[in-house]
């Protein structure tokens, strides 16, 4: 029998600590693989992600912070040091500290085109590995991808088109990874802080298996953390899913309709693009309305 969690405290977690309307340009501070919404407190279950790493994520971060008064130049160097750095590391904790990256550089100089440009750089640097590391950050480094930059109409064709296939591919996924019948009220759906092993060994929740001399029972046990275990890794996976898909999906439209109402016009190009990355066709239709509409 399995300690049940309280759908109320999970409800609360979700609609209170995780929708955000300002997540597409806030960086969790903490938080990532490893620290996952549920943990499995099972004795003979490890932990995900070394404790060293997550300090060493926070120590590159504060490097990051420290560097706000410093030039230009000392900030963008140790932000090629850090994508490098965490790509041989952890792929979870590179976004994370790309979205930092980012932040860092956006919000030193707002109106300053060149640190605007490196920004980009490096949000489409992580990007590009963005099938390595978890939708959420996906999502978030997609924000960094403001409007036009190039100065030519001919580069600012190439650069709209390759940033509506960045924003593109993130809503694919978020199509593809959603789960329709997931319902966060459903008790049978989440899992239990701890499994209690079969009645008949008389041991208390998150009991090692090991501690289990019958081999069938202590079978029955295994499978039991198993199937808690995949329903952790779902709810892990769906909440930011039900959680920021919304805003996501609204802020893409925004983007898409906005990029693609400036001159020169590309309907056909949009349309195209909407065909080959989207499945929603209602979403399509409003994008394409509303751009045909502003390009009259």
């Amino acid at each position: 029998m399995l300690e049940t969690l309280s759908v109320t405290i999970l409800s609360l977690a979700v609609f209170g600590g995780i929708i955000n309307d300002s997540w597409v340009h806030s960086p969790k501070a903490s938080g990532g693989p490893g620290d996952s919404f549920f943990r499995n407190h099972d004795g003979d279950q490890k932990a995900h992600q070394p404790i060293t790493a997550e300090n060493d994520y926070q120590t590159d971060v504060d490097r990051l912070i420290a560097l706000r008064s410093h030039p230009d130049g000392e900030l963008l160097a140790l932000a090629n040091e850090l994508e490098i750095k965490w790509r041989k590391i952890d792929w979870n904790q590179y976004a994370r500290v790309m979205m930092h990256v980012c932040s860092e550089i956006s919000n030193r100089k707002l109106n300053d085109l060149r640190m605007r440009e490196q920004s980009e750089h490096f949000a489409r640097e992580a990007l590009s590995h963005s099938s390595m590391f978890l939708w959420e950050y996906q999502s978030s480094l997609v924000g960094w991808l403001g409007y036009r930059l190039s100065p030519s109409n001919a580069a600012w064709i190439r650069e709209r088109r390759e940033k509506a296939e960045l924003w593109l591919q993130a809503w694919r996924r978020l199509e593809k990874e959603f789960d329709p019948t997931f319902d966060v009220n459903d008790r049978k759906q989440l899992p239990s802080m701890r499994v209690t092993p079969p009645f008949e060994t008389g041991l208390p929740p998150g009991t090692p298996p090991s501690a289990i001399k019958d081999p069938k029972l202590r079978a029955q046990y295994v499978a039991a953390i198993a199937e808690n275990n995949k329903k952790s890794e779902r709810v892990n996976q769906q909440l930011p899913l039900l959680a920021r898909g919304p805003s996501f999906k609204a802020s893409a439209e925004h983007w898409l309709i906005g990029c693609y109402s400036l001159p020169p016009a590309r309907n056909a190009e949009l349309k195209r693009l909407l065909e080959i990355y989207l499945r929603d066709a209602g979403a399509r239709e409003r994008i394409m309305i509303e751009v045909e509409k502003n390009n009259k």
